[in-house]
């Protein structure tokens, strides 16, 4: 299994990867590049192996059509291991990479959506390029795939009250968990 302990500390936060994408000329949401990831892990992607790496930065930049070089490389791997490690933790420390509380709603809320969006492309791209081994998307898994489509619809211009906070809390509480899960099951498939 994973040996990355403690991986998960050495997460970037999500200002901390926008301006790297910045940087780099990419007008991606780091929302939706750690969709990206964890959907990849979620269709089989192991970070802990170099092969895989290389492959899921290709189906990355595919899967939200940004180009990764140079420092993006290394914050993407570290992403992707940080991203496991959570996953793995006992102690359920994976966490959507989404901006800070503080930040505005709207914001938030068009992350998340970015978030879902990158997700469902990760496990697409995933699922597209692992088929040749014979996986099959499992009803549970594609159930949950058609509650993010419908979640990643959500209304980004609400006004900022305790009521919409709480739905956003809850809404990402269970994609959080449902992406737990789908990234366990393929471990758990990919172990056996």
């Amino acid at each position: 299994m994973l040996d990355l302990l403690g991986a998960f500390e050495d997460m970037p936060e999500w200002e901390e990867i926008a301006d790297q994408l910045f940087n780099a000329g990419q007008t991606l949401n780091p929302s939706e590049l750690h969709g990206a990831l964890v959907g990849l892990m979620g269709a089989g992607f192991n970070p802990d192996d170099q092969f895989h790496l290389n492959q899921t930065l290709a189906s990355v930049e595919k899967a939200v059509g940004v180009q990764l070089q140079g420092d993006l490389v290394d914050v993407v791997s570290r992403v992707n291991l940080a991203t496991m490690s959570a996953i793995v933790d006992s102690d359920y420390a994976f966490r959507l990479l989404l901006p800070d509380d503080d930040d505005a709603l709207e914001e938030r809320l068009r992350s998340f959506s970015n978030w879902i969006t990158g997700f469902i492309s990760g496990f697409t791209e995933g699922m597209t390029v692992t088929q040749a081994a014979g996986s099959a998307i499992q009803p549970e898994v594609a159930d949950v795939l058609k509650d993010f489509a419908t979640i990643a619809q959500v209304e980004t211009d609400l006004q900022e009250t305790e009521e919409a906070e709480r739905q956003l809390e809850e809404l990402v509480d269970y994609v959080r968990l449902a992406a737990i899960s789908i990234v366990q099951d393929a471990i758990n498939h990919r172990e056996s």
